[in-house]
């Protein structure tokens, strides 16, 4: 397990543990390997401190208790992806409205928010916790296509699962490579199960 300093919060969607390829879900891969790391499921919390509810040792930390601390790693748009060739791998910022917005000049990732789930439910998830729109909304261009081959379809050629774009997130805000690296092997590990026939 990697002790990594960026807390990582898991907004997971009710049907998601119930998918017959959940052994290959983000969630339980993630909280496996990376500390702190804790997935609330649901559809809705009042605030961020409800969502951080049962974490021990971050509920009571009072500075992550500010949004504006976090980061909710979240889809581009349709124009994002239109664009998508021209972007270098990376992290992108956007405004309340999902408009690209330049990133602060020393940015300041107290957490990171990760909603999981179809591409459809974590929009369900975005609209159903406003409080979200207090955080720092960010989406990523990834390094290479998603592992998921087959076996989950993605909405876009640049769109990833959770595991992978919070892999890729925590590489690009300087973290060990390995951990990255490490994410990415398991992952690869648990879709190669579920591909092989029993």
């Amino acid at each position: 397990m990697f002790k990594i300093p960026v807390p990582v919060l898991i907004l997971q969607h009710p049907q998601e543990p119930s998918r017959k390829d959940k052994e290959a879900g983000s969630a339980a891969l993630l909280t496996s390997l990376l500390d702190p790391c804790h997935v609330a499921t649901g559809l809705s919390w009042r605030s961020l401190g409800q969502a951080l509810k049962g974490w021990s040792g971050i509920e009571t930390h009072a500075e992550l208790s500010r949004p504006a601390l976090w980061h909710t790693l979240y889809l581009g748009t349709k124009k994002h992806s239109e664009a998508a060739g021209k972007l270098e791998p990376g992290i992108y910022y956007l405004d309340k409205k999902g408009n690209p917005k330049d990133p602060p000049e020393s940015p300041e990732i107290g957490g990171l928010i990760l909603l999981d789930g179809t591409w459809a439910q974590a929009k369900t998830l975005w609209w159903r916790n406003p409080w979200l729109l207090k955080t720092k909304r960010i989406y990523i261009m990834p390094k290479e296509r998603s592992l998921y081959g087959n076996i989950r379809k993605e909405p876009r050629p640049e769109c990833v699962s959770t595991l992978e774009a919070a892999a890729e997130t925590l590489s690009f805000v300087g973290l060990d490579p390995e951990i990255e690296t490490t994410l990415k092997t398991r992952f690869n590990e648990a879709l190669r199960k579920l591909a092989t026939p029993l």
